[in-house]
């Protein structure tokens, strides 16, 4: 099977242990020399250093698993929020606690507090926040009249499961709670995923279909886009869940270059 695109998830799964692109990682998708698009809970501008390290500076991206897509040279195909109203609810609380709240919007990351878990994200992203107070934070949108692509509140465990108790049975419809460790909690818009994105991309700025993208993941939030791919590949540290979900099952972790020796094994 030949493969037009590859769509592989950031964290986890691409990154070596540096938290970057390894040579191997680098050379394998230039000898590739298909089609790449990155596919993360990421915002656009923590994507795009990556995006400059492999030579695909202008190719499309789906950031937030979906909740943004962009074109070529960053053109917004679809644009995908929360209604205001959660991040209202949610601010009572915080302010009660000691969790960091970061909210997103398009490309923007406000966060009022410059501690351990926003420092770890700068380091891990190389993006730094605009910190304002969250109700200034909430105002900044209103007046903009925009809404978030995802809160995201980072702490510990238990401050976590404080939250989960406190928005459960709010607007459970419109907003998916995503805990991807004991002290992230990642909340998005309800019902978006990385292959629905993927797909709307394809339409849009291809001429082929999912059956042509080779896909590469590690969590929960990488099964859609795995299941439905024309080749799914989980990496070794990935959940025991995508890895049965999974095409194939590499033998290597993200900090052995699992991408680059799938993309030897099935691209070139």
């Amino acid at each position: 099977m030949n493969y037009n695109l590859i769509c592989t998830d950031i964290d986890g799964t691409l990154l070596n242990a540096d938290r970057y692109l390894s040579n191997a990682t680098v050379n394998a998708f230039a000898k590739a020399d298909i089609g790449t698009v990155l596919a993360s809970s990421r915002m656009p501008s923590a994507m795009h250093y990556l995006q400059e390290g492999l030579g695909i500076q202008n190719a499309p991206l789906i950031a937030y698993n979906g909740g943004l897509i962009l074109g070529k040279n960053g053109v917004c195909i679809e644009s995908n929020t929360m209604p205001l109203q959660v991040l209202e609810v949610l601010l009572p609380h915080h302010a009660k606690h000691t969790y960091n709240l970061s909210i997103y919007a398009d490309d923007d990351w406000y966060t009022d507090q410059d501690d351990f878990w926003s420092l770890r994200e700068i380091n891990n992203t190389r993006v730094t926040p605009t910190y304002q107070p969250a109700l200034n934070s909430l105002e900044t949108l209103n007046t903009t009249r925009r809404a978030p692509q995802k809160l995201m509140c980072m702490g510990e465990a238990t401050e976590i499961d404080s939250i989960v108790t406190h928005l459960s049975g709010v607007y459970n419809d419109e907003v998916h709670l995503y805990r991807s460790k004991d002290t992230y909690l990642e909340i998005t818009p309800k019902y978006i995923d990385k292959a629905k994105a993927l797909r709307i991309l394809l339409k849009h700025q291809f001429d082929f279909g999912m059956d042509k993208v080779i896909a590469f993941g590690d969590n929960h939030n990488d099964e859609e886009l795995i299941k439905h791919a024309g080749l799914g590949v989980a990496v070794a540290n990935a959940t025991e869940q995508l890895k049965a979900i999974a095409n194939y099952t590499s033998a290597f972790t993200n900090k052995e270059d699992a991408v680059a020796m799938a993309i030897e094994k099935f691209v070139i």
